[in-house]
């Protein structure tokens, strides 16, 4: 029994407890027994002496009784798991008198955690190649219903991380291994772990090896010959044959001038050492010569020559002043066989010639400001379709116009030459050369196109003047009226070009044509002479679709089928004479090299 006094309503209507919420939240649960701490707001009359929590299972009946003193929150242990308690509490004075009972307020301790059962033996392949990854998945059940995370002991001393039910392992070695899943749930406990998944580990089967060289398909470029199994440069013919062939090739070209990063004009002539041939003594036919810019490895010259075959000299306006290049060369011996390109070796050419105009025509060739041989009333000095330029050792004018062609987009240089000038770029001048020599660089639209030139004489040609084209490698002059047409006052003519093919000295499809060339007047139908009565300058180009060249700088590639495959080798071109030739053969022998004089045939 419970005294309680007149002032006991007083004391309860003090006794305030916390919200079930709020009690809920400082409830710490542990392994094996629950606790929860009550709180309340403290009794404010000075008789107050202290307090008492009554709990029990049921509501309104309780069996514990705590004396807790003049505190205000109280923490009660040693609840059992899964029960719902129900609290209240009581004031009590000095003398002893006691409350009524506070409100009540209930609380569920949550049941205890349980572990996960173990998980069944992984699910996963029984047997497995070597170095192969294979995938092996896990499954447990928890009595709680909490959502697991697995790990797998491999049985080769590897463990997978904490996961989700799959996870995934290669074994490297051959054998039999032990695969077993363990199970974790939220709040860290741990199943047994599951029973063993046995997986067979198989060494790896020999790899293919079709050809029986030793060397795997896999590895091997040519797995079905058992004498090759490299290709070290990729193209297409194994080492081992190409290392025969080179042992039967002709040995590279040595580069001799230019070389070093040498300054040199825009008109070098490149000279190689000798030829030296292969074991069988094969002889030397063709020269193939290249020149690239070293800014972005533009090929800028492209020519198979079979008569310079250690020196040959660069036709005008391919190179540019001021610009570094590089050169390269490579042999072709009387069988056929390539030797490997040399080295490119670097020169640099030293400052074109002047023009403070920037039109491509140097300053001392420009034409009067009134010149308009094209005569549409506009001078060509203001025009871009046409440049005009004043012909050195004669007071003639010759404009280049391409307007009639579409195909060239713009006229870059034009320069002009008095062939019997001192120092000239021409050897074995004409006899007969009335307007010199002119040399042009025409761009065009894209690579390979044909273009049609206009030239426009300020003077009648001669009748018995025709277009030649001078070859500044072999130095001679080819008759190229095949491809010219003359208008009926002969003041005009259309010149057929192709970039890289007919007229274009550069040799290549590099979107580039290049020209030199100048009117000759011969003294006889069919008949030309040189100056000082010989007649090494003469060549006859070939008519269209003929297949014969003339200086007309076929492609390469082209060239080289032409030439090699033709019995006892190349017949170049029909009716001609070649002059020997070779500024850089002499300027090498001035420095004491032995340079052997340029073939010919």
């Amino acid at each position: 029994m419970r005294s309680v006094d007149a002032r006991s309503g007083k004391l309860l209507r003090n006794l305030l407890f916390f919200s079930v919420l709020l009690l809920s939240l400082l409830v710490s649960l542990w392994a094996q027994a629950a606790e929860v701490t009550l709180a309340w707001d403290a009794n404010t009359e000075p008789e107050l002496a202290g307090y008492r929590i009554h709990y029990g299972t049921a509501s309104g009946s309780y069996s514990v009784h705590l004396d807790v003193g003049n505190a205000t929150t109280y923490r009660v242990t040693g609840l059992a798991a899964g029960t719902t308690y129900y609290f209240a509490a009581t004031a009590y004075s000095a003398a002893g008198t006691e409350s009524g009972y506070s409100n009540e307020v209930s609380h569920t301790v949550p049941p205890a955690n349980r572990a996960p059962e173990a998980p069944r033996p992984p699910a996963g392949p029984a047997t497995l190649p070597a170095g192969t990854t294979a995938v092996f998945t896990a499954a447990a059940t928890d009595p709680d219903g909490d959502a697991l995370n697995y790990r797998f002991d491999w049985g080769d001393g590897a463990l997978s991380g904490w996961g989700e039910s799959a996870a995934a392992h290669a074994w490297q070695q051959a054998g039999s291994f032990c695969v077993r899943a363990q199970a974790k749930d939220p709040a860290g406990a741990l199943s047994p772990w599951s029973g063993c998944a046995a997986i067979a580990i198989l060494a790896p089967p020999p790899p293919l090896d079709t050809d029986g060289d030793g060397v795997a398909d896999t590895e091997d470029a040519f797995p079905e010959d058992p004498t090759e199994w490299a290709d070290a440069d990729g193209n297409g013919i194994g080492d081992n044959a190409q290392a025969a062939a080179a042992a039967l090739a002709p040995a590279a070209p040595l580069p001799l001038f230019p070389a070093g990063d040498a300054e040199v004009d825009t008109v070098p002539e490149l000279a190689t050492d000798t030829f030296r041939p292969a074991a069988d003594g094969a002889a030397h036919r063709l020269t193939r010569w290249q020149i690239l810019r070293r800014e972005d490895d533009a090929l800028l010259f492209d020519f198979t020559s079979g008569t310079a075959l250690t020196a040959i000299r660069v036709p005008k306006l391919v190179l540019e002043g001021g610009t570094p290049y590089c050169w390269r060369a490579q042999f072709f011996d009387a069988r056929g066989r390539a030797s490997a390109w040399s080295e490119c070796a670097g020169f640099l050419t030293a400052a074109g010639v002047r023009d403070a105009n920037a039109d491509g025509i140097p300053d001392d060739q420009e034409p009067p400001a009134t010149a308009d041989l094209d005569t549409n009333g506009i001078p060509d000095r203001q025009e871009t379709s046409i440049r005009t330029v004043r012909m050195e050792g004669s007071n003639v004018l010759i404009g280049v116009s391409i307007r009639e062609s579409p195909a060239a987009i713009a006229i870059e240089a034009v320069e002009s030459e008095d062939p019997g000038g001192e120092g000239g770029y021409v050897a074995e001048k004409p006899k007969k050369m009335p307007f010199g020599l002119i040399n042009f660089r025409i761009a065009v639209a894209h690579p390979g196109a044909a273009v049609a030139v206009r030239l426009h004489f300020s003077e009648p040609v001669p009748r018995r003047g025709r277009w030649f084209k001078y070859n500044p490698i072999e130095e001679r002059w080819v008759d190229f009226s095949a491809y010219t047409k003359f208008s009926a006052d002969r003041r005009a003519m259309t010149l057929s070009l192709r970039d890289g093919g007919v007229g274009d000295a550069d040799g290549v499809a590099n979107g580039v044509i290049v020209d030199p060339a100048g009117i000759v007047e011969v003294e006889e139908e069919g008949l030309s002479a040189a100056a000082g009565g010989g007649s090494c300058f003469i060549g006859q180009a070939a008519e269209p679709g003929s297949g014969k060249g003339a200086f007309i700088a076929w492609p390469a590639l082209a060239l080289l089928v032409a030439m090699l495959g033709r019995r006892g080798g190349p017949s170049l071109r029909a009716g001609r004479a070649v002059c020997p030739a070779g500024r850089a053969q002499r300027f090498l022998r001035q420095r004491g090299w032995a340079i052997p004089s340029r073939r010919t045939r």
